[in-house]
């Protein structure tokens, strides 16, 4: 995947974001082989023709929080995972999901539904 090296240096010396990030970054080769990884500014993409998973690191380093993920959806999800949601315009029928990662194991099968969801959901605004 382009951009690993980026991406370690992002992470820094946060060796569990880093793991965190890692098994994420495994499922999404598995569904999106031709991902590419991008920073722009604090913030770490997962892209192909559009993003469609983003990473930030929590301001506090002190956070319990090992990294702040978001993904896009035309449809509205409800989930106790999700932190914020926030609609992308008014009246548009897109919207950006947050949901904080606190272990490895957050990264489980309802969040590999939504980054998955969310790289379907890319490819439709771009076809």
């Amino acid at each position: 995947m382009s951009g690993e090296d980026k991406a370690k240096g992002f992470f820094g010396s946060n060796l569990d974001s880093l793991k965190a990030f890692e098994r994420l970054k495994l499922y999404i080769n598995d569904i999106c082989p031709d991902a590419v990884i991008s920073i722009q500014g604090s913030l770490l993409a997962f892209r192909t023709a559009a993003g469609f998973a983003y990473i930030s690191l929590p301001a506090n380093g002190e956070s319990p929080v090992l990294f702040n993920l978001a993904v896009t959806n035309r449809k509205k999800i409800q989930s106790t995972r999700i932190d914020k949601v926030v609609q992308t315009a008014p009246g548009s029928r897109s919207y950006v999901y947050h949901i904080s990662i606190r272990s490895i194991d957050d990264i489980d099968n309802e969040i590999k539904s939504l980054v998955r969801q969310s790289y379907e959901y890319s490819k439709l605004s771009y076809a």
